[in-house]
């Protein structure tokens, strides 16, 4: 009888612990399709903008369409937490034209917790076009080598 009760919590506890057949790379290209049907959020053209300093990372930009994808990393998890981008209006004179882009974290309440979070946060990239020409370099006021090439 123990025998029995045995192989049966075995059992349960092997087929309790299959992935459905789901591989983690599919689980990543979900995780990816999710953040591209996220909410695209208008970036800001404003020229009163002052930098701040910056309690966040940006681990990278990508542009993809008319999408700015960026993943953050703050200190947090307790709180949910919000990027707004900034942007100048202004180009640097080069070939292709260049812009730096800023952005500023909402930290509820200063969220005490002190986890490491990544956020996702996708940006209309629209307002950053430049008129004669097809291809923008975006870069990040905080890290002059983190860009992004918008081409449209």
């Amino acid at each position: 009888m123990r025998s029995l009760i045995i192989v049966l919590l075995i059992s349960v506890a092997f087929f309790s612990c299959k992935n459905n057949g789901q591989s983690t790379s599919s689980a990543t290209q979900k995780q990816a399709e999710a953040a591209e049907t996220q909410k695209v959020k208008d970036i800001i053209v404003s020229r009163e903008r002052k930098p701040r300093e910056q309690d966040f990372q940006v681990l990278s930009m990508n542009c993809s369409k008319n999408v700015l994808t960026v993943i953050f990393r703050y200190s947090g998890g307790c709180k949910e937490h919000d990027f707004n981008a900034y942007f100048s209006g202004s180009f640097m004179k080069s070939l292709p034209p260049q812009a730096y882009i800023d952005f500023e974290h909402f930290n509820p309440d200063n969220d005490p917790c002190r986890s490491l979070v990544k956020d996702t946060v996708n940006f209309n990239l629209e307002p950053m076009r430049y008129q004669s020409g097809n291809e923008v370099i975006i870069t990040w006021i905080g890290d002059p080598n983190i860009t992004a090439t918008y081409t449209y």
